[in-house]
């Protein structure tokens, strides 16, 4: 009875597939063997049947130029929609191509094309409660603004000239040293950082400033800031200290570095006088010495 003791393979020359043989090796078994272990046979692929697998979508950008025509203005999701994709980076792309602005107001939530917008005097257009500027983001307009304006601005003057918040936008600007501010009759005005436009601001604001029958042309920023100075000289230490703190927490972010350079105080000391005051760490002290004042009058028995 013939046994197998190993199972070997051949090729077929009908096709691809290989078929065991249940023979013992020979000569021309094993060169078939060795032909096999070290060519690479690769099978014919029909890539017709295949052919739309890697075919690439085209959006068409007249649907979008039709939308923004019909609308004026689009939110992202509005134009993936338009254009039937989930990727924000396929809108862009087709945006690019139409020349288009991103809104200032609601965190760059909606989009226009240039060709649309009327601006103002200003740089500015709203469509509905979208703003747009011809100066792009809402920190480049508002930079913009404060280097136009006559006589600076105050925040609640830009906050109505741009129609949103602008609190958080002005302070980094001045941590930027993109504008400068200064405190007039107490409250902050913002300059242009360029000296030469700024002294002018300044003069013309001073100017507006002035009130009837006041000695002199103007009340001066310097001569406000050291009368502040003057009446803080005259306080102890802890008064100084939460006096500042209570500056600063007027003022808001940023508050105790400036408090620090106008009084000439360490941060520090700015710092500690607020969280005295917002956490009501005071020792209400007495006014009056003990046995200060008028000496009590004393009965005379014989008055009765």
């Amino acid at each position: 009875m013939l046994t197998y003791s190993r199972l070997y393979f051949s090729l077929s020359f009908q096709g691809l597939s290989l078929y065991p043989i249940f023979t013992e090796p020979t000569a021309e078994t094993l060169a078939e063997r060795f032909f096999l272990h070290n060519v690479r046979i690769t099978p014919i692929v029909d890539l017709r049947r295949n052919s739309n697998i890697m075919r690439t979508t085209i959006y068409s950008i007249e649907s979008l130029l039709s939308f923004f025509k019909l609308n004026i203005i689009a939110t992202m999701t509005q134009l993936k929609a338009v254009l039937g994709t989930t990727v924000d980076m396929t809108v862009y792309r087709k945006l690019r191509k139409l020349s288009y602005l991103t809104s200032y107001s609601h965190h760059g939530k909606y989009y226009t094309l240039n060709e649309l917008t009327r601006f103002d005097s200003q740089g500015l257009w709203r469509h509905g409660d979208a703003r747009f500027s011809k100066y792009g983001t809402l920190i480049n307009t508002a930079q913009a603004l404060v280097a136009l304006a006559e006589k600076g601005y105050t925040l609640s003057e830009l906050r109505r000239i741009v129609g949103c918040e602008v609190k958080e936008t002005v302070l980094t600007l001045i941590r930027q040293n993109r504008i400068h501010r200064e405190i007039i009759d107490g409250q902050f005005v913002y300059f242009t950082a360029t000296l030469a436009t700024q002294q002018k601001q300044h003069r013309l604001r001073m100017n507006a400033n002035a009130r009837p029958g006041a000695q002199g042309p103007d009340v001066l920023a310097h001569e406000v800031r050291a009368s502040i100075i003057l009446f803080v000289s005259l306080l102890d230490e802890k008064q100084r200290r939460l006096y500042a703190g209570l500056e600063s927490l007027r003022i808001g972010r940023g508050g105790d570095a400036e408090i620090a350079r106008m009084l000439d105080l360490d941060t520090h000391t700015v710092a500690k006088g607020r969280h005295q005051l917002l956490n009501r760490d005071l020792e209400i002290e007495r006014v009056r010495r003990k046995g200060a004042g008028r000496p009590s009058i004393k009965k005379n028995s014989s008055d009765h």
